[in-house]
């Protein structure tokens, strides 16, 4: 539970700073220091669904939200629940993604060092 909120705090930090390369940056290195436990990649898309949820419900908050996620949709010819969950999904997919991959990275990493 605590690596779940960590991640989405990651994921939602890291967005708001740099855009959807957040996702990857953050999905990267919690894939890289969970990669022991079993359904890592898993537990970092949901954390990554939870962060960008979270970022979405504050920019309801602000009042245009409904208004550019109605433009949106308009223009995609999807209803906005339909566009909000296909947000979600793309977070999610984007950071499962990322995140086998740095799980494979560190993995490869740790079998390649060294020893002393």
């Amino acid at each position: 539970m605590l690596a779940l909120l960590a991640v989405a705090v990651a994921v939602a930090t890291l967005t708001w700073i740099v855009g959807w390369w957040g996702v990857v940056v953050a999905a990267l290195i919690a894939g890289a220091m969970l990669r022991r436990r079993a359904g890592a990649a898993w537990l970092v898309a949901l954390a990554a669904m939870v962060g960008w949820s979270a970022l979405i419900a504050v920019d309801m908050l602000g009042g245009r939200f409904s208004t550019l996620a109605g433009s949106i949709a308009g223009v995609m010819r999807v209803p906005v629940p339909v566009l909000l969950v296909v947000t979600l999904l793309f977070g999610a997919l984007l950071a499962w993604s990322a995140a086998v991959v740095g799980s494979e990275a560190g993995r490869l990493a740790r079998a390649t060092r060294p020893s002393a």
